[in-house]
């Protein structure tokens, strides 16, 4: 009888311990669906969009011609730009413009990943174009879209 009694402590010991067990599994588990999930979501966004003050010598070079070297860069689909000043009030060497930049991460999403890293990337990028002077970008002007 109190082999019995024995088996059966044991039994609900066992079947206590093992819900107890997968109670805290599955709360792991969730957790850490929780943080890859949120970890995820921006190392594999693939489309930002960044906002910088573009300073360029339009005498050098047309605005247009300088435009459509920027759109050829790798990821870049769509730029728009606002002019702070009317086009006659503004120094045609240091003429300054808000250009907004979108950016498709799948081509480097192919290659190894696309970050807010990969977006200051193509900030230099664009900094490299003939006549092209001065884009200033800030962290906080690049965001997911």
């Amino acid at each position: 009888m109190e082999l019995l009694l024995f088996l059966g402590y044991l039994i609900r010991y066992h079947y206590i311990n093992n819900i107890y067990t997968k109670m805290k599994y599955n709360t792991l588990r969730a957790l850490v669906k929780k943080e890859l999930k949120e970890q995820l979501k921006e190392d594999y966004q693939d489309k930002f969009k960044m906002v910088g003050t573009l300073t360029t010598n339009v005498k050098e070079r047309p605005q247009t011609e300088i435009y459509s070297d920027i759109r050829a860069i790798p990821g870049i689909t769509v730029i728009s730009s606002e002019e702070p000043l009317a086009y006659s009030e503004q120094d045609l060497s240091n003429f300054k413009a808000i250009l907004s930049i979108k950016v498709d991460g799948y081509p480097f999403i192919k290659s190894g990943g696309f970050d807010r890293s990969k977006m200051l990337e193509i900030a230099n990028q664009v900094q490299k174009v003939p006549g092209v002077k001065l884009f200033l970008v800030g962290k906080s002007d690049i965001s997911q879209i």
